[in-house]
């Protein structure tokens, strides 16, 4: 963050997880790979070779997106990515950031009834999901907003 008027959160416990997934099974895929003789990796045709990568890939690309969340605010509003899904509001939008003991991680409540997760911040982080959920109160309730 450059400045007080400026936020920016990211799922730092999910990203550390989401590395080391990604060095496990793809230390394991080539430590089964190799361990196999070489008669039988031989009897793998390329589609089928592929279609482990592919599987392989898909994984780990549902941990990465779900890892990629952040939520960013400033004076204008909030935006940020859940999944593959982008958001933006502006702060005249928001009715307030709701983050209760048993919830994953903070909701954006909007004017018109309905809520919103914010994934850039999740409870797995600890304490500091709650110093960033209170950073975002902050700036979404200061007189200018």
């Amino acid at each position: 963050m450059s400045s007080p008027e400026e936020f920016e959160a990211h799922p730092h416990l999910l990203r550390r997880q989401a590395l080391i997934w990604t060095v496990v099974m793809f230390g394991a895929a080539l430590f089964g790979w190799f361990s196999l003789p070489a008669a039988i990796r031989g009897m793998f045709t390329l589609p089928q070779t592929l279609t482990l990568l592919f599987f392989l890939a898909f994984m780990l690309g549902i941990v990465w997106v779900v890892a990629s969340g952040f939520v960013r605010a400033d004076a204008e509003g909030l935006w940020g990515r859940n999944g593959f899904r982008r958001y933006r509001y502006r702060w005249d939008e928001v009715e307030s950031i709701r983050y209760r003991d048993s919830d994953h991680w903070p909701f954006v409540e909007l004017n018109d009834a309905t809520d919103r997760p914010i994934l850039g911040i999740m409870r797995s982080d600890g304490d500091a999901a709650q110093g960033k959920v209170d950073q975002l109160r902050a700036l979404a309730t200061r007189p200018s907003a």
